[in-house]
């Protein structure tokens, strides 16, 4: 009983993204090289020093574009003591977000393509290095993004999404969507992390960045 209840509250989720939200259909990775140093859940924070979830997964990056992951509208873009400069995506239901930027070149309400450059990696707000941390969020809740973006980047191989030019993007197609479902256990957290996490089921996950800037 326990296993369906972590299951079903991301899978209503899910199916109701399929219903409600069509999504652009083109994915890109978000830099020219795609290499985690940090991921995705608990870690011991390189600052603070004490376990905290990590709510993206950290790239190496040396001042480099930063390029959106899929079509969408910039939801929020500025600068604070946790994120420094940053961009956020809405891509209808999917939302990125790109942390520690040095320079940004988007505005809030502005359109974007997949592959188009936000801005440049930097190491401002609270960072031990230049690099890019990346998140993903679905319905408001945190997901790993390594494991989305491989699950989207393979459907889009599987011929399920088609793969046009950046600017002629169609709606991301319902199976799309429904891979995302099947494999909600790989995007969310880990029984064992949610057990570490202090939480019941592993859909309880954060629906905000490092809250209280991590003190």
């Amino acid at each position: 009983m326990r296993m369906l209840a972590s299951v079903f509250p991301l899978s209503v989720l899910l199916i109701s993204l399929c219903c409600t939200c069509p999504l652009k259909a083109q994915v890109s990775w978000p830099l020219n090289r795609f290499i985690p140093t940090s991921a995705f859940g608990l870690r011991i924070h390189p600052i603070t020093k004490i376990w905290q979830f990590h709510s993206g997964t950290d790239l190496r990056a040396h001042y480099e574009p930063v390029m959106s992951v899929m079509a969408g509208m910039v939801s929020d873009s500025g600068e604070n003591s946790i994120l420094g400069k940053y961009v956020k995506i809405n891509h209808r239901g999917i939302e990125s977000i790109y942390a520690h930027l040095s320079k940004v070149f988007v505005i809030p309400s502005e359109q974007v393509h997949s592959g188009q450059v936000l801005g440049i990696s930097g190491n401002s707000g609270r960072s031990t290095a230049p690099h890019l941390h990346l998140s993903i969020k679905v319905a408001g809740k945190f997901i790993d993004p390594v494991r989305t973006l491989e699950i989207l980047k393979t459907t889009n191989q599987n011929n399920l999404m088609e793969n046009l030019a950046p600017i002629q993007n169609d709606e991301l197609p319902l199976a799309v969507l429904l891979s995302l479902l099947n494999h909600h256990s790989s995007i969310s957290l880990s029984p064992l992390q949610a057990k570490q996490y202090g939480v019941e089921v592993a859909d309880q996950l954060p629906t905000e960045e490092e809250a209280n800037d991590g003190k």
